[in-house]
């Protein structure tokens, strides 16, 4: 994976937030399940790109 992919999924990682998602409360749920929705269709497309199924654990452990 390279230092790009990784950086992309990061910043998926992070959208996919409970906090973000829901915008702090702002948004409806059928917003966030919205939001959540366009935000897995990208990572599952990154996960095309690198070859294989990427978790977001192994991400956030790439980054701690």
């Amino acid at each position: 994976m390279t230092t790009q992919q990784l950086n992309e999924f990061f910043q998926l990682a992070m959208a996919l937030s409970p906090e973000n998602l829901h915008m702090d409360g702002e948004a409806t749920i059928r917003q966030a399940n919205q939001r959540r929705k366009v935000l897995m269709n990208q990572w599952r497309k990154l996960e095309k790109s690198v070859g294989r199924k990427v978790t977001e654990t192994e991400i956030l452990i790439e980054f701690s």
